[in-house]
C-alpha cells in the first residue's frame, strides 16, 4: 500500500520527470533548474554552479551526453514548504558498445511556492568501493 502524502508523490513525479528529461539528449532540461535560488554540486571537480543561467548550463550539458538516469530508490522527507530527497540511482553509460551501470547517488532540496515544487538543490556523488576519505 502507497502511503506517500500528495506532496511526496508530487516531489518523486518531479525527480523522475528530471531524471527522464536528462536521459532524453532532448534541449529543455534546464526547465528544472530554473528557480533563482538553484545550486548543483556534481560529482566532478568543477561541477559546481549556482545561478539558474549556469545551473541551465549544466543540465543542457548532461542531457547532451546520451546517459540514461535511474532513480532506483528514492526517500523523500517533506517539511512544510521545503523537502529533501535521498535518490540512490545508477547512471547508465555507454562504453565502447556495452551499457556501464554507474552508481549514482544524488541529494536533492526543494522548496515549494505558488507554481509547486522546485529543485533548490542538487548534490550528486558517484559513491565509491574503496573511497579516499
Amino acid at each position: 500500500m502507497d502511503e506517500h502524502t500528495d506532496d511526496e508523490t508530487r516531489i518523486r513525479s518531479l525527480i523522475a520527470e528530471t531524471y527522464a528529461a536528462m536521459s532524453s539528449r532532448e534541449p529543455g532540461t534546464s526547465r528544472f533548474f530554473d528557480h533563482p535560488d538553484i545550486a548543483i554540486a556534481g560529482s566532478g571537480q568543477g561541477e559546481l554552479v549556482s545561478g539558474p543561467a549556469t545551473a541551465a548550463q549544466m543540465a543542457e550539458g548532461v542531457t547532451r551526453l546520451g546517459y540514461r538516469w535511474v532513480p532506483d530508490e528514492v526517500t523523500v522527507w517533506v517539511r512544510g514548504e521545503f523537502a529533501w530527497a535521498q535518490i540512490l540511482g545508477t547512471v547508465h553509460v555507454d562504453s565502447d558498445g556495452r551499457d556501464e551501470a554507474v552508481p549514482y547517488w544524488t541529494t536533492g532540496v526543494f522548496g515549494r511556492d505558488e507554481d509547486g515544487w522546485t529543485w533548490r538543490y542538487w548534490g550528486g556523488s558517484e559513491p565509491q568501493e574503496n573511497p579516499r576519505v
